[in-house]
């Protein structure tokens, strides 16, 4: 629930991973008649869950088998591994980041 919260938040807002998530909804849009993305917002809503389901998935395995020596480090550290494991070349979210705040208020 927590990497489904965060990727949602990404896609909402357009971070990160907006590049990769257009061209999937795009990819999704040609390929299904009922994605309609004349003017409306609909596509972009209805499709969210199939567009960003690859990194959630991603991100809820990695936060959960996040190794113990990874947990005793900043978070910069751990969102290092976060990025490489998305394929991310640049990934430094900032303070209010959902994914950040999650790491620093859930680690011991």
């Amino acid at each position: 629930m927590t990497a489904r919260a965060i990727t949602t938040r990404w896609y909402d807002h357009q971070q990160h991973l907006t590049g990769r998530w257009l061209n999937r909804l795009n990819h999704l849009v040609m390929t299904n008649a009922h994605l309609d993305r004349s003017g409306n917002a609909s596509a972009t809503l209805l499709a969210r869950d199939l567009v960003i389901y690859p990194e959630t998935v991603i991100l809820a395995r990695t936060l959960a088998t996040l190794p113990h020596h990874l947990r005793a480090q900043p978070t910069r550290g751990i969102l290092t591994v976060i990025g490489h494991r998305l394929a991310l070349t640049r990934f430094s979210p900032t303070t209010s980041d959902p994914l950040t705040v999650y790491l620093t208020h859930t680690r011991p």
